[in-house]
Order: structure tokens, then C-alpha cells, then sequence
């Protein structure tokens, strides 16, 4: 029987539960300690660079941050990493996580009664030679929000620890009249293309 264990260079909960239903074992291997990172300032948009090409970088940087903490851990060399990384983005800015309420309430208004794109790329594989990539892209609307609305969500924090100040999953569902593309992309996680490269890495979610 195939051993189901997977390594995940994310800290997101979410990540891990959406990874875990699909009935993998999952460990994390995100450090909280920055000072052995293995690339500072990975969350820095480059100069001119785009939604897309900043998403799929920070991806693969967590990937290879996890291979450095894989070879930490003794005969576990074969087990796969996954990473992944979520950017929000109205136009060509980048609106990240929050860092406090003004900015949370800057975010949600600019968001009220627009649509926005969400794109999150997934990151797996055993060694960085072998590493496969995929990249969501989902449309996301908002309806129109009152100052009312936007302050009562931010009493929440829901918006703090979250890609453009809101959670699909929670309150911030509230706010959305549309989508096309992934849900579970816009939570974390594009549920189709992890399962898609866990295949090809011969880890299908679905025992075959």
C-alpha cells in the first residue's frame, strides 16, 4: 500500500485541512523562526512584476525552503513537499494581507462593488528537478459595501491573516456575488490542479 505522507512548506490551516480531507497525512514543515529562513523577503513584490509571476516565485521559494527542512529530518528524502502561495490582485496591484485595520478598511473598499482576480499556485514534488507547477486563476465579485459593513468584518480579524483582507470561507463570504474559477483556489488551495500533480507524482487522492 502506498504510503500517503506528504510534507507542506505552509503554515495556512486551511491549506492543510483541504490537503488532509483528500486523505493525505500531512506534516508541516514551516518554520516561525525567520532567522532560518531560507530567503528573506520572499512576500516582496519585485519591480514590474506581475500578479502571476510574483505568485508562482514566493511558491517556488516556499518549495525550496522546504527542501532545506526536509534534509533535517532523517530518511525522508522520497516523501513530497507541497507549497503554495495565493496573491490577490485588483488590476496590476497586489493587495497582500493587511498589516492593520486602516489598511484591512483601504482594502475592502477598493474591493466594494468591483471584481477582482485571485490566483494561487501549487508547487510539488520530491526535489526541485522534479518540482511540478500549477497556477488557479479565478475571477472574484464583490457587491457594493457600506463603511458599516467593512468596519463590523474588521472587528472580526478574519481579514488579518488573509490575501486581500478577506476569507471566502468565513464572514467574507458574505461579500461575494460571483465567481468563476476555484473555490478552494480562493481559499488556499486549487483542489483540481494539487490533485492533477499529485498524479503525476503517482499520489493520486483516489486510491486507483
Amino acid at each position: 500500500m502506498t504510503i500517503r505522507s506528504i510534507y507542506l512548506a505552509s503554515k495556512s490551516p486551511r491549506r492543510r485541512e483541504l490537503i488532509t480531507n483528500l486523505g493525505f497525512n500531512v506534516e508541516v514543515i514551516a518554520s516561525n523562526d525567520f532567522t532560518r529562513r531560507a530567503f528573506e523577503g520572499d512576500e516582496v513584490r519585485h519591480p514590474n512584476e506581475s500578479p502571476e509571476s510574483y505568485v508562482e516565485r514566493t511558491a517556488r521559494q516556499k518549495f525550496s525552503e522546504g527542501l532545506i527542512r526536509r534534509t533535517e529530518i532523517a530518511g525522508c528524502e522520497k516523501t513530497p513537499i507541497v507549497a503554495a502561495d495565493t496573491v490577490v490582485s485588483l488590476g496590476d496591484e497586489v493587495l497582500g494581507k493587511p498589516r492593520d485595520a486602516a489598511e484591512a478598511a483601504d482594502f475592502l473598499q477598493r474591493l466594494s462593488g468591483a471584481t477582482h482576480e485571485v490566483r494561487t499556485t501549487v508547487v510539488a514534488g520530491r526535489s526541485i528537478d522534479s518540482a511540478l507547477t500549477r497556477t488557479s486563476l479565478s475571477l472574484v465579485t464583490f457587491k457594493a459595501l457600506s463603511d458599516a459593513e467593512i468596519a463590523a468584518y474588521i472587528a472580526t480579524d478574519e481579514p488579518f491573516d488573509k490575501a486581500g483582507g478577506y476569507g471566502i470561507q468565513g464572514l467574507g463570504g458574505c461579500f461575494i456575488s460571483h465567481i468563476a474559477g476555484s473555490y478552494t483556489g480562493i481559499m488556499g488551495l486549487p483542489i483540481f490542479e494539487f490533485s492533477e500533480i499529485m498524479r503525476e507524482l503517482s499520489l493520486p487522492p483516489l486510491h486507483q
